[in-house]
Parts: C-alpha cells; structure tokens; sequence
C-alpha cells in the first residue's frame, strides 16, 4: 500500500503502521501519532476543508 498523507501535520504515513486511526463519513483516516488522530476527531471538517483547499491551489496548515 502506498502512503498517505495526515491531514493534521501532513507527514507521508505508512497506513499499514500508523500510530492512529480515524473513521469519519465511511472513510479510514490515518494518522503519525494519537495527538493528531485527537485533534482531527474533534472537528473533522477542519482538516477535510484544508485538503481541499490544497487540491485547489489554497495553503494547508500543518500542526507541528
């Protein structure tokens, strides 16, 4: 499996050893660490709104 990115500090993760994981709208969320998987179970559309704004040219936030 390829990687994918922690839409909470935007680290390239293993999905396959990832410290965390998230479900939310029937998709599977990985992320590096607990703190990150906390942050985006708390307001989900934060972090979905800042990956499409980066897919559509806008800035994307990093927590660390």
């Amino acid at each position: 499996m390829e990687k994918v990115e922690d839409l909470v500090c935007g680290m390239m993760i293993d999905p396959q050893t990832a410290a965390a994981t998230s479900e939310y709208k029937g998709q599977t969320y990985y992320f590096c660490a607990r703190g990150c998987k906390v942050a985006f179970d708390k307001d989900p559309e934060k972090y979905l709104k800042v990956e499409e704004k980066e897919h559509h040219g806008g800035g994307h936030h990093r927590c660390c």
